[in-house]
């Protein structure tokens, strides 16, 4: 039991870095942008870089939806985590 419930906030601890990564993301590649670099590969050149205009909504809307998910799957295990403690919760 103590087992199972180690493990469980393991992946709780895992998703939640996941969301951290998720919500820094187009902090990080601005960051990249101003040291020089290429945007972690979105552009090579920043002076004459062609993106394409659904680039940038295909990125959001990816990493909204993942958001998402990830909230759905944490929620999902924190109701788990509840019933395996018998507790009441707001979740």
């Amino acid at each position: 039991n103590n087992k199972n419930m180690f493990l469980l906030r393991i992946i709780v601890f895992l998703i939640l870095v996941s969301l951290l990564i998720i919500l820094s993301y187009p902090l990080l590649i601005i960051y990249d942008f101003s040291r020089g670099g290429s945007g972690f590969g979105i552009c090579n050149d920043l002076v004459n870089c062609v993106i394409p205009v659904t680039e940038g909504p295909r990125l959001l809307i990816l990493l909204i939806s993942s958001f998402f998910v990830l909230v759905f799957f944490l929620r999902l295990i924190m109701k788990f985590i509840n019933t395996i403690n018998e507790e009441k919760s707001i979740l």
